[in-house]
């Protein structure tokens, strides 16, 4: 079957960088004569019927924008099959060939459940969590830390001032990436990652070792879910005799301009999605691992092994004289 007419929608939580993998995507597109649709607010969207044309028009100048103007949301309504089952009648229905979906992992969820009803989907990995396991690299993932660390940055120096010590809490979900890469990219004194589980008291020790040590304020960073920063911060206070402070870096890190490494990052993919159409291949992620951009089988996704950089926190453990895990 000739392939015509293309749709693209952004589920879940936004990132940076699905501007331009929109961009780049319709771009290509329009260029290969492929007809190009967005469908607004992600599978909501697609379940009231809410799709737009997309042309060169509409999508110049966005690449440098964050969030997506696709807009998106969370609709749990989605893993009912009935819900789905008619998703796919009004994909039929508008003539949709192929639909691409830019998401985390319960996009792409919803995009292997319409796969099953006989649509052709291409997922691509926009999430700033990181917490796709079969790709190094997820859109978002790279701004994210950049906005983490840069607001830690700030923080320290004003607790520094005041010889503070402070608790940060990341995004993350259930993967401490963020947290790993800002906490190390900042020189704080201490972190907790659900990678390496720890009990908070525990944890609250190896932060008094870290007083010891440096004799001075610690600033520590936290995955988010991993303890209740507001009373971590209170228990520190009492036990160590610094004042702590607390800190939730929250949307900041969804927000803003794409990295550069970002907007790179959704080049690839975008270029890579519109490759795999023009080729017949259907039902793939694309990913990124080892430099190079890939595409695996959608259904084998959620299989994959997690490949979480220990290496990398143990020279944080190393920089911060705290025994080799």
């Amino acid at each position: 079957m000739k392939i015509k007419n293309i749709a693209i929608l952004t589920s879940g939580g936004d990132c940076q960088g699905m501007n331009t993998a929109i961009n780049i995507i319709v771009r290509v597109a329009i260029e290969r004569n492929y007809n190009v649709f967005g469908i607004m607010r992600g599978f909501r969207g697609l379940f009231e019927d809410d799709f737009v044309v997309l042309d060169n028009k509409k999508i110049a100048n966005i690449s440098s924008l964050g969030g997506t103007i696709l807009k998106t949301s969370r609709f749990v309504e989605f893993k009912q099959d009935s819900i789905v089952k008619k998703c796919a009648v009004i994909l039929k229905k508008n003539k949709i060939d192929v639909l691409i979906v830019i998401g985390g992992d319960g996009s792409y969820k919803g995009a292997l459940a319409l796969a099953k009803e006989g649509i052709k989907v291409i997922c691509i990995p926009g999430t700033i969590d990181n917490d796709l396991r079969y790709t190094n690299r997820c859109l978002g993932f790279d701004t994210a830390v950049n906005n983490a660390c840069q607001y830690i940055e700030n923080v320290k120096q004003t607790m520094d001032s005041m010889s503070r010590g402070v608790v940060f809490e990341v995004m993350g979900r259930e993967c401490g990436d963020i947290a790993l890469y800002s906490a190390i990219s900042t020189a704080c004194d201490y972190l907790a990652v659900p990678e390496k589980p720890i009990t908070e008291n525990e944890f609250v020790k190896q932060v008094k070792l870290s007083i010891k040590q440096k004799n001075k304020p610690p600033m520590v960073v936290i995955a988010e879910k991993m303890f209740d920063v507001v009373a971590l911060s209170q228990r520190l206070s009492r036990e160590t005799n610094i004042e702590f402070k607390y800190s939730i870096v929250g949307y900041i890190q969804r927000g803003g301009s794409p990295s550069v490494a970002d907007k790179a990052l959704a080049t690839q993919f975008g270029v890579r999605t519109i490759e795999l159409i023009e080729k017949g291949i259907f039902n793939k992620a694309v990913g990124y691992k080892d430099g190079k951009i890939f595409e695996v089988d959608l259904d084998k996704v959620f299989n994959s092994d997690y490949d979480f950089d220990y290496d990398l926190l143990n020279i944080f453990y190393q920089l911060n004289s705290h025994k080799k895990q």
